[in-house]
């Protein structure tokens, strides 16, 4: 799956996202994250299909929620999408059927590679020549009724793992969905079915992926782990052949 990413997008990074998707930026501020969990609903960068660049809060939420308190607990579970259900969950159809479909733009993100010792070691994987990850998403408007307070809300799409993730991520063998950028324009494109857009939900190439180990910070509850220290090389003994 795909629960903490790293999204530090500079102005010539946000001036490349203008131009190739036509979308001017529509906040006053870019939040800055070196690494970010989802299980705390950052607002993240994010492309919508209509045409806006602004940010998103991670852990999509369906119009149909009624409350606060179904919302905060629905959201934990929608933090990512298994891309061969995005048509059939409850949580994500409605979003497929009214065309809202997102990338989120992210430097790297990060997985654990389960031990046979029983022990988790966290990996950082970005970009091997590309500045960015473009992620494919679903995303979705919620409006709080008890306060009218409007909640914009996205999911990160899943797919199986190549065979690289496979090794990293061997607990579950997932990974997010990444695009191309000519793949991300056609993700954002409701004139093309979803039937042409679901062929896109595949493993990305691991030729175009990079990866390293990095220390445990990054998992820490005693030390900021939103530092650029958190996605440094960190070898294990355990894991050199």
């Amino acid at each position: 799956m795909c629960y903490y990413v790293s999204s530090k997008l500079n102005d010539l990074k946000k001036v490349y996202l203008e131009h190739q998707f036509g979308s001017n930026w529509g906040e006053e501020n870019m939040d800055d994250y070196y690494a970010v969990s989802g299980f705390s609903h950052p607002k993240l960068p994010a492309i919508t299909a209509d045409g806006q660049f602004k940010k998103l809060r991670w852990g999509l939420l369906p119009p149909w929620v009624k409350s606060w308190d179904n919302a905060r607990k629905l959201r934990i579970q929608t933090l990512n999408a298994v891309g061969d259900t995005i048509d059939s969950k409850p949580s994500f159809r409605g979003a497929v059927k009214n065309g809202k479909f997102c990338i989120i733009p992210v430097n790297g993100f990060y997985e654990w590679h389960h031990h046979e010792n029983g022990e988790k070691y966290p990996h950082y994987i970005y970009p091997k020549s590309d500045t960015m990850f473009f992620l494919g998403g679903l995303y979705e408007q919620w409006i709080n009724k008890e306060i009218d307070e409007v909640h914009d809300t996205f999911a990160i799409v899943t797919t199986q793992a190549n065979e690289r993730m496979e090794w990293i991520h061997n607990s579950k063998k997932r990974m997010p969905v990444v695009l191309s950028i000519n793949d991300a324009k056609l993700w954002l494109d409701n004139s093309l079915p979803f039937a042409e857009k679901k062929k896109l939900i595949t493993p990305y190439d691991d030729e175009l992926m990079a990866d390293y180990t990095i220390s445990k910070l990054i998992t820490s509850r005693k030390e900021n782990s939103n530092v650029p220290s958190v996605f440094e090389r960190f070898e294990y003994s355990e894991l050199v052949n």
